[in-house]
């Protein structure tokens, strides 16, 4: 096992190949968010149900020390406007795609991954400005042992069949050379084709859905899906412990095909 797959083995549980992860570092781009009003009270309570958490720089240095059987840190290595919809305070003008980590910065913070934006369905140059960046951190990513993680985000308006686009932004990210994908979950036949052009690297499943007796989570797992990729929106909930228990209980039970 080499240094990549170990710290890949940090999230993804070797027993199943699943894993349950929350991303909190929307706040980056959006602000505060729900419930992390008070970051560290918030987060670390949950760190044992989780597999891994996804944090921006400045979120992993208010988390305290992690023991092997919390969350591991999954770090967001760049920032992006394109999120912010026409509701925010300040909607873009101008999409910009920044960013803010290399694999070095990575292991100084202590993650077991960087995890990347992939923006699609605005202008070229930002498809090309990610696509670049896959590459260029895959490369680094190899030579430090750092995985790299592709979040798809089909977001732009030019996006017109929306299952077409996540199977497009996971092709360009498998050719850079992605360790793991991140996806909105596309429909059935789309995931069986994104899961067949993965080659048995993990993929994700981005739900909009907290409900762990919903068939789209079901159906996910019984297709092949690494686990859930959850936002911040679970700190907004009565009872994130209990979701998460849930969940956890649902991703790592044997799956019936």
């Amino acid at each position: 096992m080499n240094n990549k797959q170990y710290r890949m083995s940090e999230f993804i549980n070797p027993a199943d190949g699943r894993s349950l992860v929350v991303d909190t570092s929307n706040g980056l781009v959006l602000g505060v968010r729900p419930g992390l009003e008070h970051f560290a009270e918030a987060v670390n309570p949950l760190l044992p149900l989780l597999d891994g958490i996804v944090t921006s720089p400045g979120q992993a240095r208010n988390l305290g020390p992690r023991t092997r059987q919390e969350a591991a840190l999954l770090i967001r290595a760049d920032w992006t406007n394109a999120l912010r919809g026409d509701d925010f305070v300040l909607p873009p003008e101008t999409i910009q795609y920044i960013p803010l980590l290399n694999p070095a910065d990575a292991l100084d913070l202590g993650a077991n991954a960087l995890v990347m934006h992939f923006i699609l369905g605005h202008e070229e140059e930002i498809e090309a400005q990610c696509m670049q960046r896959v590459v260029n951190l895959a490369l680094e990513g190899l030579n430090l042992g750092i995985p790299l993680l592709v979040d798809v985000q089909p977001i732009g308006p030019r996006v017109v069949l929306l299952n077409k686009a996540i199977e497009l932004g996971v092709s360009y990210a498998l050719e850079g050379g992605a360790d793991g994908i991140i996806v909105p979950w596309p429909g059935t036949q789309s995931f069986k084709t994104i899961q067949a052009m993965s080659n048995g690297l993990p993929v994700w499943v981005r739900s909009g859905s907290l409900e762990p007796d919903s068939p789209e989570l079901a159906e996910a797992l019984q297709l092949g899906a690494a686990g859930f990729w959850l936002d911040e929106c679970i700190f907004a909930v009565d009872d994130p412990a209990a979701i998460l228990q849930a969940l956890k209980t649902l991703v790592h039970a044997p799956v019936v095909v």
